[in-house]
């Protein structure tokens, strides 16, 4: 289902966008700022509030999300996860301030009465911690509804081992007709298909939104500083839901007038 041809009333800008994203599984955007630096302020004082109650010695009073593993063990980089994860999940400021930050690419990709997930997610990639790594695997895989477009924003700049990594279509294309990728362990699917991997550099002030019914994960942090990114579904609010439902997952975020209507209506019969 490509293409509608005449019915197609899309503009060239935003065909051009979802052309790429068809293409390569996923594109890469220019955030709103403004919203996308209090998105990481946000994440930044909850970082501090965890090594404030946690007592841990820092050097230097001025120091970057970069380097949280300067002072840290690589075992405490989930403690801190989880412990900044509940701290944003009880402010839906966070949430809009996220959305803001992507809401034209959002718009282009997925349309504008939305459901977004309630408990954005955070990944902490400490340097050489193999606690950290996120074996490569498809959401779809478990539950995830495909009409889900993940967007996923570095706090960092992303190079190399930092970086995600997301399969090839083409490659996984092929191999999802002949079914070879689901009768393998993560390992073995990981040396499969490691030469057709792209690790998609990003820098801060970017947001990548990607087809996350393509396999994908994170290797191995083999640089000298600390990864950070949020991640986050969203999807069009009457578009079919799996496991992950609305009301326990996913919040409506942009009900539309119509919608509000149809809700409350109640025919005179009844």
């Amino acid at each position: 289902m490509d293409d509608f041809g005449l019915w197609d009333f899309r503009s060239d800008e935003e065909k051009a966008l979802c052309s790429r994203f068809m293409s390569d599984g996923y594109v890469i955007e220019k955030a709103n700022q403004k919203h996308l630096d209090i998105v990481k302020k946000f994440i930044y004082d909850a970082a501090n509030e965890f090594i404030f109650k946690k007592k841990i010695a820092v050097n230097s009073k001025q120091y970057h999300l970069e380097e949280f593993h300067t002072f840290m063990d690589g075992p405490e980089s989930n403690d801190l996860r989880l412990s900044v994860i509940n701290n944003i999940s009880r402010n839906i400021k966070f949430n809009h301030h996220y959305y803001l930050a992507a809401q034209k690419i959002i718009y282009q990709l997925c349309g504008n009465e939305l459901a977004m997930q309630k408990r954005i997610g955070l990944s902490i990639n400490f340097p050489h911690n193999k606690n950290d790594v996120l074996p490569m695997h498809a959401d779809t895989w478990n539950g995830v509804s495909p009409y889900e477009l993940n967007i996923w924003t570095p706090l960092v700049n992303c190079t190399n081992s930092m970086c995600l990594y997301i399969l090839k279509k083409d490659t996984y294309l092929k191999l999802r007709e002949d079914k070879s990728l689901l009768k393998l362990n993560t390992d073995d699917m990981y040396e499969k298909v490691k030469d057709n991997l792209t690790w998609i550099t990003i820098k801060y002030g970017d947001v990548l939104a990607f087809d996350q019914s393509i396999p994908h994960g994170f290797a191995l942090n083999q640089e000298n500083s600390s990864h950070w990114s949020l991640n986050c579904r969203f999807k069009g609010l009457h578009t079919p839901y799996w496991d992950k439902k609305l009301g326990e997952y996913f919040m409506p975020i942009t009900l539309k007038t119509c919608t509000r209507v149809g809700i409350d209506y109640k025919h005179p019969a009844n």
